[in-house]
């Protein structure tokens, strides 16, 4: 028994025994009858674990606060003075703070630097003004103020040029094609049929496409004013401002440093500044940094925002939306009308009879017809009240409406069968003989596929009623592009046949081919007559 204590319990002694050995000897000891009174001159283990937890608990929470209260000490008493110096010419000015300091404030959100300078009353103060009355609305004054802290305004862009239009319309792939194209053709007429009568082709193709490139350009270049002045438009912004202790309507470009801002739901205000009073207040800083803070989130999901309360607003924006959707369809059934008839008749007419009626000159033009100047003119036409009176379109609504679908199938099926049928009869129609009847026909074909699409761009302005010469005046750019086109189409008959591969027709041949174009209206007017579903 003494050889197995020594060995198991060697580490009992008589003072100071550990815990775990303590409780290994009562563990021993429990057959001993009535053990407490056994052990009741002896520590109790458990409640001595208990008090040791305890003691960790309650030192660790005094750890914690003592910490606590050593941050919240310095934070009051510990900030560091600051080492900003005022600027001399600020001095002068009257002031007590510059703009990069300012900037450095509030474009960091640096709380700490803005408690250095005094909070928002130390910083009114430095800017010399009020945070109940505001600025002096002395115009001397203010003019200071603006000549030491800047105006309120980003610099602007330079307007890029029209020549800068004209280099970007080069870099077309199709007209970059058409280039080395036209570079081939040159080479190979040069060399097969020398100059000048090889070079007609090519350089036919190089005329079209600096003409492709011009139009292109000086719609772009258009374009690009119209949006400038529409930016200058949506910067028309006013807000609520508080000088002299009253209330002002001012331009958001003519706030300065210290201007007291009243801001309501909507505002813009292009400038950093610093929360005087109010509450439930969410800033969006996305349309400067890119990066948004917690807002109002129908701003960001919203299609379209409105600038201002007025309700005839949303009307106009509603009828103007309409009128480019419905532009846009009108241009698509227009083009897909010359599309569909163009490729249709020179590939069967190369399947069938080994020769294309429309060269690639003639297919330029048409294409121009067909994409720039169709654009020009369908695309701008100006909203009308009526657009109000039609169902809204839902976002799963077929672009391609079947009105449309009539409307180019039965158009084109006009345009093919009489292309085909003067191309299959009209030598002996219009009795041409010799060795230019060929080109004559040929020319006929394509002046008559030309008016075709002149009076099928009339026909186009309405999809769905019969009067579509309504307004027709009204539209500028419609008439000088319609104008254009038949002005175009008159030299490149008569003035341009070497480079077109046209030949100069008589006044009956002329009155036959647009009378072939104007028959196209009528059949259109009967087309709309024909009931279709609208999608």
């Amino acid at each position: 028994m003494e050889s197995y204590l020594d060995e198991n319990f060697s580490g009992v002694k008589p003072k100071h025994s550990s815990d775990e050995v303590l409780q290994r000897w009562r563990n021993l000891c429990s057959v001993v009858k009535n053990p407490k009174r056994r052990f009741r001159f002896t520590a109790n283990l458990s409640k001595r674990g208990e008090a040791a937890a305890m003691r960790r608990t309650n030192q660790e929470k005094l750890r914690i606060a003592v910490l606590v209260s050593k941050a919240a000490f310095q934070f009051i008493q510990g900030v560091p003075v600051s080492d900003y110096v005022v600027p001399e010419e600020i001095k002068a000015a009257g002031f007590q703070i510059c703009a990069d300091e300012l900037g450095s404030i509030v474009e960091g959100h640096d709380v700490k630097k803005l408690k250095i300078h005094g909070g928002v009353d130390g910083i009114a103060e430095k800017l010399s003004t009020s945070t109940t009355n505001g600025l002096t609305a002395d115009n001397k004054l203010l003019n200071h103020r603006q000549e030491i802290y800047g105006i309120n305004k980003f610099t602007e862009t330079q307007a890029r040029g029209f020549l800068v239009f004209v280099w970007e319309a080069l870099h077309d792939m199709t007209l970059i094609i058409l280039a080395v194209c036209a570079l081939v053709s040159l080479i190979v007429g040069i060399a097969m049929e020398g100059w000048p009568v090889g070079a007609h082709d090519g350089l036919g193709i190089v005329a079209s496409i600096l003409l492709v490139v011009l139009v292109t350009a000086t719609s772009d270049y258009r374009q690009s004013l119209q949006f400038r002045d529409l930016d200058k438009e949506k910067k028309k912004i006013s807000i609520q401002v508080t000088r002299n202790g009253y209330r002002h309507k001012m331009s958001i470009y003519d706030l300065l440093p210290g201007d007291i801002v009243h801001l309501s739901i909507g505002d813009q205000v292009p400038a950093d500044g610093l929360f005087v009073s109010g509450f439930c207040v969410s800033i969006d800083e996305s349309s400067l940094t890119g990066e948004s803070e917690p807002v109002m989130v129908a701003k960001e999901s919203a299609d379209v925002i409105i600038l201002d309360d007025n309700f005839s607003t949303i009307a106009t924006v509603a009828k103007w939306g309409r009128s480019v959707y419905i532009n846009i369809q009108k241009f698509v059934q227009f083009q897909l009308t010359v599309n569909v008839v163009a490729l249709i008749v020179n590939f069967s007419s190369a399947c069938l009879t080994g020769n294309a009626p429309l060269t690639a000159v003639q297919l330029l033009w048409v294409n121009m017809i067909m994409d720039t100047l169709g654009a020009l003119a369908l695309a701008t036409e100006p909203p009308t009240d009526d657009l109000m009176k039609r169902a809204p379109v839902g976002r799963r609504g077929n672009f391609i409406s079947n009105v449309m679908w009539r409307n180019i199938l039965g158009q084109s099926l006009y345009q093919f069968l009489v292309i085909w049928y003067l191309q299959v009869e009209g030598k002996a129609i219009f009795q041409l003989n010799g060795p230019d009847s060929d080109l004559i026909l040929n020319t006929l074909i394509f002046n008559s596929f030309v008016f075709c699409q002149v009076f099928n761009e009339i026909s186009s302005r309405e999809m769905e009623k019969i009067n579509v010469f309504k307004g027709i005046l009204d539209n500028y750019v419609f008439a000088a592009v319609l104008t254009s086109t038949v002005l175009f189409q008159i030299i490149i008959i008569e003035y341009l046949g070497t480079y077109a591969n046209t030949s100069p027709l008589t006044l009956s041949q002329w009155f036959l081919s647009v009378f072939i174009g104007f028959l196209g209206m009528p059949i259109a007017a009967a087309l709309k007559m024909i009931p279709v579903a609208s999608q």
